[in-house]
């Protein structure tokens, strides 16, 4: 299982990855596809230049401009965005997008649950898949705690949404912090073997890098993770100091 950091498009944050000794790097979707020419521009240099290559993203529909559930969805409008963005991603050799996206997917009040799954399994199936396709790209499943959306909270449930829409490349996600709040038992990740494609890892007391004697003890998510199958595990967190966290934690999960 490869270990990487999420960094935004922060140059510094991308170098201090690739020297910290990470496999790979996760950017923001959403800020990826909205960037200019030349903000684009020195992101793709920042890479090339640390040697890290950037295998995941997260953020995958900016839910200030796009709904993809509820009443009057504007289809064509999240279509566009969504070419843009695979497109931009493909560019950078992203892997896994990750489709957390809670403000995007959470169902209005007194809109129905079962109809608001239904039309993400269409926009998983009909919008996002053939396009990702095009680039290599699977999508991971975010299942998020109740706080920050209202369906989707589990990680069966997350695979479920996958199983549903019947694509090879739309797969399940595991993400400790939203796990730990909702009480969603690890096994629930052992049980999905060959679903779980990513992962997001944070101690979820305070939601800051893992760290030795921290008194979190990961090894069960990791472990079974790592029985599962997910290819990569990137450190979704707060930091005050982005090197020293990284070192300290990227010891925690090669300890593990």
């Amino acid at each position: 299982m490869k270990f990487g950091t999420c960094v935004g498009m922060d140059p510094e944050r991308i170098a201090v990855s690739g020297k910290v000794g990470f496999d790979y790097v996760e950017t923001n979707m959403t800020e990826l596809a909205l960037a200019d020419d030349d903000k684009l521009s020195k992101f793709i240099n920042a890479l090339q230049e640390s040697g890290i290559p950037c295998e995941a993203s997260n953020c995958f529909i900016p839910g200030d401009r796009y709904r993809i559930v509820g009443e009057n969805v504007d289809y064509p409008s999240i279509a566009e965005y969504v070419d843009l963005a695979l497109e931009r991603a493909g560019k950078v050799g992203i892997k896994s997008a990750v489709f957390g996206s809670g403000g995007a997917r959470k169902a209005p009040d007194g809109f129905s649950l079962e109809e608001a799954e239904n039309q993400i399994i269409c926009f998983l199936k009909e919008i996002v898949s053939p396009r990702a396709e095009k680039y290599g790209i699977t999508i991971a499943v975010e299942p998020l705690y109740k706080e920050a959306c209202n369906l989707i909270n589990l990680v069966q449930e997350g695979v479920d949404i996958a199983k549903a829409t019947g694509c090879g490349n739309i797969k399940g996600l595991a993400d400790l912090f939203h796990m730990y709040y909702e009480k969603d038992s690890v096994e629930s990740i052992a049980a999905n073997k060959g679903w779980i494609h990513h992962a997001h890892i944070a101690n979820p007391v305070n939601r800051g890098f893992p760290a030795p004697g921290d008194g979190f003890d990961f090894a069960p998510f990791i472990g079974a993770l790592k029985f599962a199958g997910c290819p990569r595990l990137t450190i979704e967190a707060g930091t005050e100091d982005f090197e020293k966290d990284a070192y300290l934690a990227l010891e925690v999960l090669k300890t593990v």
